[in-house]
C-alpha cells in the first residue's frame, strides 16, 4: 500500500494522494498532522499518529527498488525543505516541525539513501545557520547523528 502511495497510485488514508500533499498551501502543512507519515514512512510507529504506515522489511526493500516512489520521496523532501525555508518560526527552542525533520532524516535514510538523507540534513543546518543556539541541544544532537 505505501509503495503505491509513494508512486502516486493510491491515496493515502485521508484519501489524499502524494501529489495533493504537494500542493499544500503553508498553512495547510503548518495545521495537518497527519501527512508527514506517509511521504516519510518508517519503520516504527508514529508517536504522534496513530495507525500510520508502519513499514516492513518487505516494503522497505520494495520502496528502495522503485525508481519512482525514490523519485517522489526526493521531491517530497524538496518540497518540504522549501517549505521550511519559507516559513522560518520552526527556528526556536521547540517546534513540531523539528520532529517532522527528524523524521524526514530517518526516512531518507532507511527508504532512500545515505547520500538524500545527508543532503537533507545539511540543507537543514544550512537553513538554521547562526542560529543554531535556538534550537534545543538534543535535537541538534539528534540530527547531527543521525
Amino acid at each position: 500500500m505505501i509503495l503505491n502511495f509513494l508512486s502516486g497510485k493510491v491515496a493515502d488514508s485521508n484519501n489524499r494522494f502524494i501529489y495533493d500533499i504537494w500542493k499544500m498551501h503553508d498553512s495547510e502543512i503548518e495545521d495537518t498532522h497527519n501527512f508527514i507519515q506517509w511521504i516519510f514512512p518508517l519503520n516504527e510507529e508514529s508517536q504522534a499518529v496513530p495507525n500510520s504506515p508502519i513499514l516492513s522489511e518487505n516494503e522497505i526493500l520494495q520502496i528502495s527498488n522503485s525508481t519512482i516512489a525514490k523519485k517522489n520521496i526526493e521531491k517530497s523532501s524538496k518540497w518540504y525543505l522549501n517549505f521550511l525555508d519559507k516559513n522560518r518560526h520552526w527556528i526556536t527552542h521547540s517546534d513540531h516541525n523539528h520532529l517532522r525533520i527528524t523524521r524526514a532524516i530517518k526516512s531518507l535514510r532507511l527508504i532512500h539513501s545515505e547520500e538524500e538523507a545527508d543532503k537533507f540534513k545539511r540543507n537543514i543546518f544550512n537553513l538554521i545557520e547562526g542560529n543554531e543556539h535556538k534550537i534545543n541541544t538534543r535535537t541538534l544532537n539528534f540530527w547531527e547523528d543521525s
